[in-house]
């Protein structure tokens, strides 16, 4: 599929250009204020909004999950980090807030009210996740130690309380009957590797080996190199449609989680992450709009061809690892949906969420999380724009020829 898509006008630099403005000079401030409950002039007093309304207000939900606030918190402490030191205060509130959710034990609540009291106990192992995340980014600007602290604090509360005998991790705790997820275990690895990047300290990788372990053994198939969602207790794929439900957003973040795996600890995944891109661009895109389709069964036949927002973030993020020259275009074209697609029609510094299976707007609300993903993909896009031009490796190129030529 790759070898049909052919360079836009508009060149990699430029709209790195045009990403880099509308994040700086519209979508940051606009989350920093709007997007942030104040309270006397203290920036995210009560953290961060849950979400917005299609006009750019305050939705005002009678909750605030902890993985927002998580999210929130990662975002300002990266722009702290990209030199945008007004936004400490941002991060410093939002991490104030988060406080709220921490049980003296070590565990974290899903969700507080507005005002902070705590509205949902369960220890819920996605949120989890990104408490660990934004911890461990967040300690990169925060002198005092406290957040470095509570990340292997957290760490080490979800080692000794939701472990299983099967390997990986309950859902949550209390813990249901439903079917065990691989996504919030690969947002764990995602945090394991971003605690491990601040401290340098091999002892915080320790998980991260095991995660990888189980998505070796477990998460993606030998037999059609896709990535599972649902699984029994035992790791088995889930029985109907559950078992064969794939998400080619999933696809290419553990592509770009995979190759920040191998760059940390030198272990080869790169076969790993090529048959997960594989499929991903042979079944998950739409050739003539070059977005990507949100959920597929593992034949590659589309099960839900809307277009969330998040999904063509992570695509980028995928893309960059396998073609950070851009030799097909394909990933200006990713960008520039973004840019055309995803940040217009709606208020400055914000976004229309979905696209409908036609390509067009489906949204109904401004979910604040989204923010997350939009970062992350401009960082990978910032990285490899701004770093000193190589050329591709006759591997990368190799792949990129044989790939044309079986899309």
């Amino acid at each position: 599929m790759m070898g049909q898509f052919s360079p836009e006008h508009s060149s990699l630099q430029g709209v790195h250009h045009q990403f880099r403005q509308w994040l700086f000079d519209q979508a940051l401030p606009f989350w920093a204020t709007v997007g942030c409950d104040g309270s006397a002039g203290n920036p995210a007093h009560y953290g961060a909004q849950e979400s917005l309304t299609l006009a750019g207000e305050p939705a005002l939900p009678p909750f605030k999950r902890v993985r927002v606030q998580a999210r929130q918190l990662f975002v300002f402490s990266w722009a702290v980090l990209q030199g945008q030191t007004h936004y400490q205060a941002c991060a410093d509130g939002i991490f104030r807030f988060l406080l709220k959710a921490h049980k003296p034990e070590g565990g974290w609540v899903c969700s507080l009210t507005p005002d902070g009291a705590v509205l949902d106990p369960t220890a819920d192992l996605y949120d989890l996740a990104f408490v660990v995340f934004a911890l461990a980014w967040y300690a990169r600007v925060e002198p005092e130690g406290q957040a470095l602290s509570l990340a292997r604090q957290t760490v080490l509360w979800i080692e000794h309380a939701m472990s299983t005998p099967q390997g990986g991790f309950l859902n949550s705790l209390p813990s249901t009957s439903e079917p065990r997820q691989q996504n919030p275990h690969m947002h764990l690895f995602e945090a394991v590797l971003a605690l491990y990047e601040t401290t340098q300290d091999k002892a915080d990788l320790t998980l991260g080996h095991m995660l990888y372990a189980l998505f070796t053994k477990h998460f993606q198939d030998a037999r059609t190199g896709t990535l599972g969602e649902f699984f029994t207790q035992d790791w088995q794929p889930a029985s109907g449609m559950q078992g064969q439900w794939v998400e080619p957003g999933h696809h290419f973040e553990w592509v770009w989680l995979l190759s920040e795996y191998e760059r940390l600890t030198g272990v080869k995944t790169e076969a790993q992450a090529r048959r997960l891109y594989d499929f991903a661009t042979c079944h998950g895109f739409k050739t003539e709009t070059a977005l990507v389709d949100d959920a597929l069964d593992r034949a590659g036949a589309v099960l839900k061809a809307s277009s969330r927002l998040w999904v063509q973030g992570e695509a980028l993020r995928g893309m960059l690892v396998f073609d950070p020259q851009d030799q097909h275009g394909l990933v200006t074209r990713v960008v520039q949906n973004l840019l055309e697609r995803y940040f217009k029609g709606c208020p400055a510094g914000t976004w229309l969420d979905q696209m409908d299976e036609k390509g067009l707007p489906a949204s109904h609300s401004i979910p604040t999380s989204s923010l997350y993903h939009i970062t992350t993909a401009f960082a990978a896009l910032d990285k490899v724009v701004t770093s000193a031009p190589l050329q591709p490796s006759t591997a990368a190129t190799a792949y990129a020829d044989a790939h044309s030529k079986t899309c």
